[in-house]
């Protein structure tokens, strides 16, 4: 700041070092203030630049734990479900199970069609014996629409025990190709239950299931390969298997599983022979004709046929 000699003319000596202090003064003060706003701007910006660093940081973290803990597309419900045309079996089309979100709940199946839901544990002898006994007739009942049948990979920590973490490996596999291959489903869900090494008697490690994948498919899919080797959906089998353990289920009164496999007929826990071939058929037929009797009982007419196949499967059980 100058000052003008306009401003001095008149002024005696004294009042013009008066005026020239003053203006020194002013001048002292508007850089003052000016060097505290610069000061001010500048600690405002950078907390504003620390403030981003640390929401991207935080976008980043937050992004990575979803996807590492989010399950496979078309298992929404942390199961695949699979319905039939009259000449092939397919998979449900549905998005992932987001992580911290609630499954999703399987759409009821149109009537005459009886929904099934099995919880299988690739490392449980039993549910190898259930699927060698009742597979080749659960396809043919797929394939002609008699039922609609949801998968539900868990890994059971008595399984996972063991079969040396058979069981995580073998889950995690299945929902790989739940995301990259649902119609072969099937295929790969009686090799990982053929290759359970308490099965076998033979030790399997990630390499050997990754194989076995590979065979069921026909040849090496890239996607799955690299999904099971990076043990993509390992952190969602540990969540939806402890929530399997620990209950409650959806869609059922039973709590929780405590074996595997666990199937349900419409909501009811089948309850006969893992490795007899007549009790799954048996059990349907009871639940159906308690529910066609629940129905009578409240003045209904409406009926629910028994599935009973005829004819043969168009896809064999492999």
């Amino acid at each position: 700041m100058t000052i003008d000699k306009k401003q001095l003319e008149g002024l005696t000596k004294k009042e013009r070092r008066e005026l020239q202090r003053e203006m020194a003064r002013i001048k002292r003060e508007t850089d003052r203030k000016r060097r505290k706003r610069r000061k001010v701007l500048g600690i405002s910006g950078l907390i504003l630049l620390i403030v981003a660093i640390i929401a991207a940081v935080a976008l980043v973290v937050w992004t990575q734990l979803r996807l590492a803990n989010e399950g496979p597309e078309n298992m929404a419900s942390d199961g695949i479900v699979l319905t039939g045309d009259g000449q092939t079996i397919s998979a449900m089309p549905t998005g992932a199970h987001g992580w911290l979100e609630p499954a999703a709940d399987v759409p009821e199946p149109e009537e005459g069609i009886v929904p099934l839901t099995v919880y299988v544990d690739y490392g449980s002898q039993d549910a190898a014996a259930f699927f060698a006994t009742n597979g080749q007739q659960l396809q043919q009942w797929l394939t002609y629409g008699f039922v609609q049948l949801e998968i539900k990979p868990i890994a059971l920590d008595q399984y996972d025990e063991a079969t040396d973490n058979y069981s995580t490996l073998a889950a995690n596999a299945a929902a790989c190709v739940a995301n990259f291959a649902p119609t072969n489903f099937l295929a790969v869900n009686t090799a990982l239950l053929d290759a359970n090494p308490l099965v076998t008697d033979t030790a399997i490690d990630k390499a050997g299931v990754s194989k076995a994948v590979a065979t069921a498919l026909g040849g090496e899919n890239t996607d799955i390969s690299t999904c099971i080797a990076n043990d993509r959906y390992a952190n969602w089998v540990a969540t939806v298997s402890q929530n399997a353990a620990n209950g409650p289920l959806q869609g059922t009164d039973v709590q929780k599983v405590a074996h595997a496999p666990l199937v349900l007929v419409d909501g009811k826990k089948f309850t006969g022979k893992n490795d007899e071939s007549t009790d799954l058929l048996s059990f349907i037929s009871e639940v159906l004709a308690a529910e066609q009797k629940a129905k009578e009982g409240e003045g209904s007419e409406e009926s629910t046929p028994t599935p009973t196949p005829t004819g043969s499967a168009t896809e064999g059980a492999k």
